[in-house]
């Protein structure tokens, strides 16, 4: 073999070599999910109107090396009802909810899951160009809209009975106004040393109950009642008989 074959030779194993190393590399793979819905933050609402609100909804996500671009909707939930929805298209920021009691109602909201269509970077043989993929997005946060209540208490004394009259009201989304309310779980409570300690469950109807206490000393007493998922909890202002 001429000086000039073998060269020729050398010349197309070295190519070969060089073009089987080149398949051998994969392709940098595209991101299935250019962004990723990391959480939400949003606070509890206490309603004192039924009027409508505006309620800041926060946003965190997780984006990949390769992505370019978003459009996010998020559906906004009470129960099985779409009652709203946000939307995003920075991947960062949402619009704020408008929130309406009267017509949404009270009790457990959640925010997600979401809708994403998201660009990505992708390469082909003339050079890179933005691609898309659509997907739902499953993270989600729940928070509560409760009405506000209120609780009062009044007392008298006739020797060593003590009566104490409860009352509670909560905010009727139909009417706009405080209207009676009848909490379950409520108590009677007697102030001993720096802790409340109950004296009796005490039923309300209509918004209003009577309790009578025998004590010859002055004490102090209070009524209060927890929250619900739809109501506030409330304690009563102290009373010293």
């Amino acid at each position: 073999m001429s000086r000039l074959q073998r060269l020729t030779t050398s010349a197309v194993a070295v190519l070969i070599a060089l073009l089987a190393s080149v398949a051998l590399v994969p392709s940098a793979s595209a991101s299935t999910r250019p962004i990723d819905i990391s959480s939400y933050k949003v606070s509890d609402q206490v309603i004192t109107s039924s009027y409508c609100r505006m309620v800041s909804v926060s946003m965190t996500t997780k984006k990949q090396k390769d992505y370019k671009e978003s459009w996010i909707d998020v559906d906004v939930t009470r129960g099985r009802d779409l009652v709203n929805w946000l939307s995003s298209e920075d991947g960062k920021t949402l619009n704020r909810l408008q929130l309406c009691p009267w017509m949404d109602g009270l009790g457990k909201y959640t925010i997600g899951p979401a809708d994403v269509v998201a660009g990505y970077t992708a390469r082909d043989s003339l050079g890179t160009y933005t691609d898309y993929r659509s997907y739902t997005d499953g993270t989600t946060k729940s928070f509560y809209v409760r009405a506000k209540s209120k609780a009062s208490l009044s007392s008298s004394r006739t020797g060593r009975t003590v009566t104490l009259t409860a009352k509670a009201s909560s905010l009727n989304l139909d009417w706009d106004q405080y209207r009676a309310y009848n909490p379950s779980s409520a108590t009677l409570q007697v102030k001993s040393g720096k802790t409340w300690k109950t004296v009796k469950k005490v039923k309300l109807s209509n918004g209003k109950a009577t309790v009578k206490v025998t004590s010859s000393s002055k004490k102090q007493y209070r009524f209060t009642f927890p929250k619900t998922s739809t109501r506030t909890g409330a304690t009563s202002n102290t009373v010293a008989r």
